[in-house]
């Protein structure tokens, strides 16, 4: 059985192969500054009595118009380095990309819905297209291939946009995962599943531009669909009526650790 080496020197392109690289978490944001100490990691948020808090709304809290639930996940791995025309050297990427969707029931239980997901080897399109179609092929009459069901994939290395290719084969990852998501969703709104009563929220903005087809079939999926966003801009203004609102960026700071944020 050929190894990946082997099957690239057929084609006269050398592969360093070197201890696998987990792209997702080689570069860690510290957790909180350096020397700062916080008590009461233990506890859960939703604990503070901070007298600042106060309800701002009523509501029903047995029903909900949000019944499905949908996320994706990528992990990402460089297992070496490709040389190409004894030039350049690009990363040779592996990852597992996945997309779920749960349901929530009347009876607020959750179960699961759809689940999908690939296994991909990213390799950089600066090989000629009859080196690229070569080592596809062989790779995927490999057993080991077979038996993890491998797609292999080409990315493309803009140096306009990304700074280093391995940012290229992440973005490529990222982009085949949001369109596990929309085959999901298109799959839900030809099942009639989705109403303005039993929404589906996605998790991330509504921002499948890739994917995006510039038909009103494809605007058409979103209609009871909604993105919750974990970043924002904090240049923002709290009210779009008065121009000295302040910024949500400045109400921010004045909150305490473990408090809320303020949702406009």
């Amino acid at each position: 059985m050929p190894t990946l080496i082997e099957i690239f020197k057929k084609q006269n392109i050398i592969l360093y192969q070197n201890e696998s690289l987990d792209l997702d978490h080689h570069y860690q944001e510290p957790y909180q500054d350096e020397g700062e100490e916080i008590a009461g990691l233990n506890e859960p948020f939703e604990t503070d009595k901070s007298p600042k808090l106060r309800r701002v709304a009523q509501f029903d809290s047995t029903f909900s118009h949000l019944r499905y639930f949908m996320d994706g996940t990528r992990r990402t791995y460089k297992i070496g380095d490709i040389v190409i025309n004894g030039r350049k050297i690009f990363p040779i990427v592996v990852a597992q990309i996945r997309a779920g969707c749960t349901m929530r029931n009347t009876n607020r239980k959750l179960s699961t819905h759809d689940l999908a997901g690939k296994n991909l080897l990213l390799i950089c399109d600066a090989m000629s297209d009859a080196d690229f179609a070569e080592v596809k092929a062989r790779i995927m009459r490999s057993d080991w291939a077979i038996t993890i069901n491998l797609e292999v994939v080409p990315y493309r290395f803009d140096q306009s946009k990304d700074i280093i290719p391995v940012n290229a084969a992440i973005a490529k990852a990222n982009s085949l995962m949001h369109e596990i998501e929309i085959d999901i969703l298109t799959n839900m709104v030809r099942s009639d599943l989705l109403t303005p009563t039993n929404m589906l929220a996605v998790d991330g903005p509504l921002q499948f531009i890739r994917q995006d087809r510039g038909t009103p079939q494809f605007a058409d999926l979103f209609y009871s669909v909604i993105g919750i966003s974990k970043s924002f801009d904090p240049m923002l203004p709290i009210s779009g009526k008065n121009r000295g609102s302040p910024h949500i960026g400045v109400e921010l700071t004045k909150l305490e650790y473990g408090q809320r944020t303020p949702v406009f």
